[in-house]
């Protein structure tokens, strides 16, 4: 399975950019943080500005909270990310980031 990903995984993009990460939190106002980082994964990008906090898993980073928001196991609340509105297919510690890119974490309640 890790060569098949190896072989089609998307590429990164080295050196500076400035990507928007959107927070929502339902019946909240959104916050947007505009990041400046060298990092070429969006865990690193989100890691450097403070902006998440988690466990490292077998799959990488679990992100459990975010601008000091903690998700609520026992409410079965979880952090979604997104990229332009669409699902993101990869963990936060293998979606390559470029220079313009929008994602959203969204808190997200029930599995």
């Amino acid at each position: 399975m890790s060569l098949v990903y190896n072989q089609f995984k998307p590429g990164t993009s080295k050196g500076s950019k400035e990507i928007v990460v959107e927070v929502v939190i339902p019946e909240e106002e959104s916050k947007e943080f505009t990041l400046h980082t060298d990092a070429e994964f969006l865990s690193q990008a989100l890691e450097e500005a403070s902006l998440v906090k988690g466990s490292v898993e077998d799959y990488g980073l679990f992100i459990t909270e975010v601008n000091g928001r903690v998700a609520d196991e026992a409410k079965q609340e979880w952090w979604c990310i997104t990229k332009g509105g669409e699902d993101v297919y990869t963990g936060v510690d293998l979606t390559p980031i470029a220079d313009g890119d929008h994602y959203e974490i969204t808190l997200t309640v029930g599995y």
